[in-house]
């Protein structure tokens, strides 16, 4: 027995295929990620030396500030960029160093601090972007295959990502040594992380910067917070030399106690070599010898001492 169908019949069945259709697609994009950063992201985790889980992805206050940081060892570089958010952008501030190599047949390496310092804005909705892609590698969790054999290479690098927000520590990823099979477990986060936030600001108007009390006090805040957790780091001793170097033309007074306690080292160690150019700088007192390269860091270490404490005296 055949039912009639009106037109009107028909119009309703197509309207409520649509409608199913398009509750689908909804449903997919939520299994698989409504954004489209995120299979972006993953991208920066295809390994064949771990596994990767994916927990819950974290929502990042707009208003986080992001600190990262990266250098070669065998490309003599070293940088830092913070990304502050203001009223209406964000704040990019970044610090580079970069030695180069300088063959030496001094005492110690000549009394070089090549440093730049650049400013430019963010859109706010970019770093927004680029939070949500950090809240996306911050969800990754990585398990290294176990293998009988390993590779490793000679490039030794630093990638460091740290995000805070209302006083507390919301990412925290710091890593030095040589890539390597074994180590890419450890280093694939932090890497990605400055890999995506070095993408997101390489496109700005970047111009030369005078830093002003506050960034010299941010950057003197962040040598003191950083040297405490990496100064005993056997993989980050060229860091250190070069975060001594940094602070000694981006930081203020408060950066001296650190390098005080820099300087209690072994007088062989070039770390007190340079904490005593860079209080020099700092200071604007010299009681170096000359030529530099070639002074005698036990003794001069203690005028350097003594003309602290002196100093701080008067202050």
């Amino acid at each position: 027995m055949s039912v009639p169908v009106s037109g009107s019949m028909i119009r309703q069945e197509l309207l409520l295929r649509a409608s199913f259709a398009c509750i689908v697609t909804v449903l997919a994009a939520s299994v698989l990620g409504a954004d489209p950063d995120t299979g972006r992201v993953r991208e920066h985790f295809k390994s064949d030396n771990y596994t990767v889980a994916w927990k819950a992805t974290r929502t990042f206050d707009s208003d986080a500030e992001l600190e990262i940081g990266d250098g070669s060892g065998h490309g003599f570089t070293l940088g830092w960029v913070r990304l502050r958010p203001r009223d209406g952008w964000v704040d990019v501030l970044s610090f580079q160093l970069a030695q180069g190599l300088h063959p030496y047949g001094s005492k110690w390496p000549p009394d070089r601090a090549p440093v730049t310092v650049r400013h430019a804005r963010m859109k706010p909705d970019a770093y927004a972007a680029l939070l949500r892609d950090l809240a996306v590698v911050d969800a990754a969790k990585l398990d290294p295959i176990r293998r009988d054999s390993w590779t490793s290479s000679s490039r030794d690098f630093w990638v460091y990502a740290r995000l805070t927000a209302n006083k507390k520590t919301l990412v925290d990823l710091d890593w030095a040594g040589y890539w390597g099979s074994l180590t890419e477990p450890d280093f694939a986060k932090p890497q990605a992380a400055v890999a995506l936030a070095r993408a997101a600001i390489r496109d700005l108007d970047f111009k030369e910067h005078t830093l002003a009390e506050e960034e010299r006090a941010w950057a003197s805040a962040k040598f003191a917070r950083d040297w405490k957790k990496i100064k005993e780091s056997g993989s980050h001793w060229w860091v250190r030399e070069r975060y001594i170097i940094m602070i000694g033309v981006v930081g203020d007074a408060s950066a001296l106690s650190a390098l005080r306690d820099a300087m209690q080292g072994d007088p062989k160690d070039r770390c007190v070599y340079y904490a005593i150019n860079a209080v020099t700088r700092l200071t604007k007192k010299d009681v170096r010898d000359k030529p530099v390269e070639e002074m005698d860091v036990e003794k001069t270490r203690r005028r350097v001492l003594d003309a602290l404490d002196k100093w701080g005296q008067k202050e």
